[in-house]
This record gives C-alpha cells, sequence and structure tokens, in this order.
C-alpha cells in the first residue's frame, strides 16, 4: 500500500490537532518524512487553515474549506465555489432577533457576527481568526452589493434554539441546504450535496496526476464518512463518531490527542 499512496487528505478539528489545538511536533515529523502532498480538508474558512499550512510547512498549497463548499488550489487559486442564496440569511434575521443564540455569516474569507460573545470567543480560540462584528442586516447588505452567495451559517446556542432553526429553515430550503449538527448546540448550514469527497476528487482532476484511490484519508465526524469511504483508505481517529468508524479501513485506537494521525502516517506509509 505504501507506493500506492500519494497524498494525504485531513480533517483538522477533532482530527489532526492535539489538546492545544495545535500540531504535535510527531505530527509535523511524520508529514516531512513522508513527503507527500497534504490537503486540508475542513468545516474551516480559508484563512482559519493557513496557520496550520504554515506549521507543516506547506502555505499555499490546495486546500478544500466549508467541507467541500470552497476549493483552492496552490496559490489560493478558486476553482470551485458552491454556495447558497442570501434568502436563507434574510428569512433567519427575525427568528434570530427575537432570540439569543450566536449568528455566524461565512463567505470566502468573510467572517460576520453581531456581537462578541462566549460563542464568538471559542470560535476566534479554535481558529485564530477574529470576525467582523456588525449587524446581520448590513452583513447581508454587503453580501448582496458585493454579489456575494453564503459558503456557511453557524448559529451556536441553547440546544432548544438550534432545534428551533432546523425546524423554522427546513420547511422552504431543505432543497438547497443541509444541515450539519456536529454538536447539540452548534448548527452548520451550508449547500445541499457538497461533501469532502466530490470536492477531493474535482481538486485532484484539476491539479494532480492521480486519484482518490491513491489518497489516505482521516477524519472523526460525519462530515468525513465520505471522504474516508471514497478515499483509497480512509482512517477514523479513536475519538470518531459511529459511523465514521463503520466505513473506516482503519481506526486508530489513538485520539487527536494522541497523535492518532501521525501514529497512522507512521504504519501505513513511512
Amino acid at each position: 500500500m505504501k507506493n500506492e499512496i500519494k497524498a494525504f487528505c485531513t480533517d483538522i478539528d477533532g482530527t489532526l490537532l492535539n489538546a492545544e489545538r495545535w500540531l504535535s511536533k510527531l505530527t509535523v515529523s511524520a508529514f516531512a518524512k513522508a513527503d507527500l502532498p497534504i490537503i486540508f480538508a475542513s468545516a474551516r474558512m480559508p484563512n482559519a487553515m493557513g496557520y496550520l499550512q504554515d506549521g507543516l510547512g506547506i502555505k499555499g498549497e490546495a486546500l478544500i474549506a466549508y467541507n467541500g463548499g470552497l476549493i483552492l488550489g496552490k496559490g489560493g487559486k478558486q476553482l470551485q465555489s458552491n454556495n447558497f442564496s442570501t434568502e436563507v440569511l434574510e428569512r433567519l434575521i427575525p427568528h434570530h432577533k427575537s432570540r439569543g443564540y450566536n449568528l455566524s455569516i461565512y463567505s470566502h474569507n468573510h467572517w460576520f457576527t453581531d456581537k462578541e460573545d462566549a460563542w464568538s470567543l471559542r470560535e476566534i480560540n479554535n481558529t485564530r481568526v477574529h470576525p467582523k462584528y456588525q449587524s446581520v442586516t448590513e452583513s447581508l447588505r454587503f453580501l448582496e452589493s458585493e454579489n456575494l452567495g453564503i459558503h456557511k451559517l453557524m448559529c451556536m446556542g441553547a440546544v432548544a434554539e438550534i432545534d428551533e432553526i432546523i425546524t423554522f429553515l427546513e420547511a422552504d430550503f431543505s432543497d438547497t441546504v443541509h444541515f450539519y449538527r456536529s454538536k447539540d448546540t452548534y448548527v452548520e448550514i451550508t449547500p445541499k450535496n457538497i461533501d469532502k469527497a466530490k470536492a477531493l476528487e474535482f481538486l485532484l482532476a484539476a491539479e494532480f496526476d492521480f486519484d482518490i484511490e491513491n489518497v489516505i484519508s482521516f477524519g472523526d465526524n460525519h462530515n468525513d464518512v465520505e471522504l474516508l469511504r471514497r478515499s483509497g483508505w480512509g482512517v477514523a481517529v479513536a475519538n470518531g463518531t459511529k459511523n465514521v468508524k463503520d466505513i473506516a479501513n482503519y481506526v486508530s485506537p489513538f485520539t487527536n490527542k494522541e497523535d492518532a494521525v501521525a501514529l497512522a502516517v507512521a504504519e501505513f506509509v513511512l
């Protein structure tokens, strides 16, 4: 198998990063020894992945953002953008005004939210990116004036409020957006019918001379299922969800905080 693997594709949060939400020395060393292309595939925005690329010495390499909603080639060249209409945000505004949840709006490298709260501060800590604080209406006007679609809406708050948001929007937008609930207190709203595997196949066809069967992929959560299923070798970390573990070629006995990715690289590639 070692001779067949030509690249790595890895999720970030819950998969690659350690307890300090950074790259361990073992991870950096394992990737450096393997000396193969490393493609990040994450729900994060591009700017929230750049510092991690720096940490691995691969700044400016291709990446997959927003779970496949935005694909950037080498040098940050946009290869594909899948977004949804601002109509969804417009519909959500009155609901948001009467509730206490955080509404974060993502388009390309823009992150807007209307207030600094525990939720936005947590995201800043997790991703090292700072949002622009402004009203939701101002953000909507900006997107419309720049003719930009939305790559992701992220709502963070009480469980009951997150339940409400999904119910509120599903009736009119279930054909155009997907509701991804990584935690009870989070929902990420993204374009329908995108996934990391489709994005990786598109990226490989555009910029590489091999296909997804030559990639070893790493993941931990529901949005990694198709990526691990369709890659040549799919590795789930020990802290992964059951559905990811069920389809993985290999389930690591180690968690992301225990260098699962680095140890799998050593076992299957080095």
